[in-house]
């Protein structure tokens, strides 16, 4: 099935309605002609229809969210209905129906009524967290990966280390914006779950680097004023997400091949021995770390890292 044509079957007619609290409501309804080349068209593919139509002045059909203005009114399309057109069966009816907001609205929710805090609200509280000890060696290979090649802790060895899980506390900002017009999903979910990369300033608090961790949103459509209602949730850990652990273990590795590591009467030592960051062991007075000055550190990023600068802009909230 293809639609072959689409233009205008009753102009708009708009209607003016006293609502509550003294407010004028204004809506408007408008029916559209859809000629397909088939019998029985196909409802869903018309309502998908992008094409610009002549008849319709180079314009396509009216989607969901669209807006006009008329008087001086902007109306927004909340509803289609579509039927056959008579006794055509090649032949379809769009009815489309605009509401706009009250002429009160502004007053609650419009930011220029400067009533900041009826359109944007930050909350912040704290709340203990436990940071999981599955991640990643370094934190430029994390930007891109998945969740599920996350790997557990190891030495330099190769050994597994357990122990690492702990709960940290930490900050939780909330950000909702309850007028968001058009706001952008797809992009929300990419930062879900993800840390930034890069030392920012978010709703106002400087943060250095991997110590914003995006946890989700949720979101809420209001149909009368057709806006949605989007909240974000950050948390915000100073002392960063990163897990650090010392090399350490019972065994090392020599000539390509994992060994115990013996004590100086030859067997298997009991405590665990500190290694070199290469997976050899070493006096734990020997080996330093560049940061800590100690034995030897190794870092495990446990969440996938992005910017997350640019988030509030690119979900269009």
């Amino acid at each position: 099935m293809a639609i072959t044509d689409a233009r205008i079957l009753r102009s708009v007619k708009i209607t003016e309605a006293k609502g509550e609290k003294g407010s004028i409501q204004y809506s408007a309804t408008e029916d559209y002609l859809v000629i397909c080349d088939a019998k029985n068209p196909n409802f869903s593919q018309i309502m998908q229809d992008r094409t610009t139509w002549p008849n319709l002045g180079n314009a396509r059909l009216p989607q969901i969210d669209d807006q006009i203005t008329i008087s001086g009114k902007t109306l927004y399309v909340t509803s289609r209905d579509l039927s056959h057109y008579q006794d055509n069966e090649r032949a379809v009816v769009m009815s489309v129906r605009y509401d706009a907001k009250d002429d009160q609205a502004g007053s609650e929710g419009d930011p220029s009524s400067g009533d900041q805090d009826a359109w944007q609200r930050i909350q912040v509280q704290s709340v203990d967290v436990t940071k999981p000890a599955r991640g990643w060696r370094s934190l430029g290979g994390s930007r891109d990966a998945a969740a599920a090649s996350a790997k557990p802790a190891i030495n330099s060895a190769g050994d597994p280390v357990d122990g690492l899980e702990e709960e940290a506390s930490m900050l939780r900002f909330t950000y909702t914006n309850t007028i968001a017009a058009n706001p952008n999903f797809e992009a929300l979910a990419l930062y879900c779950n993800k840390c930034n990369f890069s030392g920012m300033t978010i709703l106002g608090v400087p943060c250095s680097f991997y110590t914003l961790r995006c946890t989700g949103f949720n979101a809420q459509y209001d149909q009368k004023n057709n806006t949605w209602s989007v909240t974000v949730e950050i948390l915000y850990n100073p002392d960063g997400w990163e897990i650090r652990f010392y090399d350490a273990g019972f065994n090392e590795i020599i000539n390509d091949e994992r060994q115990a590591i013996l004590d100086k009467r030859g067997n298997p030592i009991s405590s665990p021995c500190p290694l070199d960051g290469n997976g050899r062991a070493a006096d734990a007075e020997v080996i330093t770390d560049s940061e800590t000055g100690g034995p030897a550190m190794r870092v495990l990023y446990p969440y996938v890292s992005t910017d997350l600068q640019n988030l509030f802009q690119q979900a269009r909230i």
